[in-house]
């Protein structure tokens, strides 16, 4: 009978009204040997408080501070989460997101039977009501080419989906505690790079809310100019990643390309920010038809946006 200690790593800032639904969700697995722990990024509504007293009669669960010394943000709370942790197995999960009741059960299940690296979930979005779903993920699987898939947006699992043996992630830089956005994304993009022995389970256990305060949406709000740039940040420290390994290949140079040229639209208030993402496209291209029309877009939209304020849509 598997029995491992599996790790639940959760960073919070400003969820009172949300985190309590998610810490019930985790109460009522199905799987029990299982510690949470809680990293509060200094929130300012409360709910370092009330998670402290919400928690108080289940010892699995515990609640920290993110130390002063680590940089503000989610990925600085999940690496110190993994290095207080102590379980075998280790789960990321976001403070506004529900577990399934199997989410564990399931997934420790598999990843004990034939030796996997981690062992990957599916997840299903909702607004409002959990048993409502809004949108499932569909593209969740693993391919022989999993990194270039994977850049390319043809398959895709959120941070909540993988469950991690420890003894894979020992060794490797965790999460980028520079970046504001990307954060998932520049993860498994890294960890792939390792080459980790993958199954993805055709059940729907992470239940995704979105809403307002969800970064992707803020991702997704062109006015928020510093989450791109920081975006676009993450992808230059990846493709300098994927370039040491020798694995920057053609495809993912192309596919880097065409993402990162809607970007211009939000560099262009500061000279800085524009040179970096001409930098990037620069060391991205490579003879080929599209990247030569892709740089002919680029400077009519930049030309068009400068004189009269119009002229992204020429990069979709």
């Amino acid at each position: 009978m598997y029995n491992d200690l599996v790790s639940i790593i959760i960073p919070m800032y400003n969820r009172r009204h949300l985190i309590g639904e998610t810490l019930s969700s985790i109460s009522k697995q199905s799987y029990e040997n299982w510690e949470c722990i809680i990293v509060d990024d200094h929130s300012d509504d409360g709910s370092y408080e009330y998670v402290k007293e919400l928690i108080s009669q289940d010892n699995r669960f515990s609640i920290q501070k993110r130390p002063e010394n680590r940089k503000k943000g989610a990925n600085a709370c999940r690496n110190y989460g993994f290095d207080l942790s102590k379980g075998v197995l280790i789960n990321w999960f976001d403070s506004d997101d529900i577990m399934d009741s199997r989410f564990l059960e399931e997934k420790v299940r598999e990843i004990t039977k034939a030796g996997f690296d981690a062992v990957i979930s599916k997840t299903a979005m909702f607004k409002e009501d959990p048993t409502i779903i809004s949108w499932k993920e569909k593209r969740t699987n693993v391919t022989k080419n999993c990194l270039e898939d994977f850049l390319e947006l043809k398959v895709a699992w959120y941070l909540p989906d993988v469950l991690w043996k420890r003894e894979f992630l020992n060794d490797k830089d965790l999460f980028n505690e520079d970046l504001m956005a990307g954060q998932d994304r520049d993860f498994h993009s890294r960890m792939l790079l390792h080459e980790p022995k993958l199954m993805v389970l055709d059940e729907y256990l992470t239940y995704c809310r979105k809403h307002d305060g969800n970064l992707t949406a803020k991702l997704d709000d062109i006015k928020n100019k510093a989450l791109k740039i920081s975006h676009m940040n993450s992808v230059i420290s990846l493709v300098d990643k994927i370039d040491a390994a020798d694995r920057l290949s053609k495809r993912i140079r192309l596919g880097l390309f065409k993402a990162m040229i809607k970007y211009l639209p939000y560099t262009l208030e500061n000279k800085s920010d524009f040179n970096t993402l001409r930098s990037l496209l620069k060391r991205l291209s490579f003879p080929n038809l599209f990247v030569m029309l892709g740089w002919i877009k680029f400077y009519i939209s930049y030309i068009s946006i400068k004189l009269t304020g119009r002229g992204s849509k020429l990069l979709r």
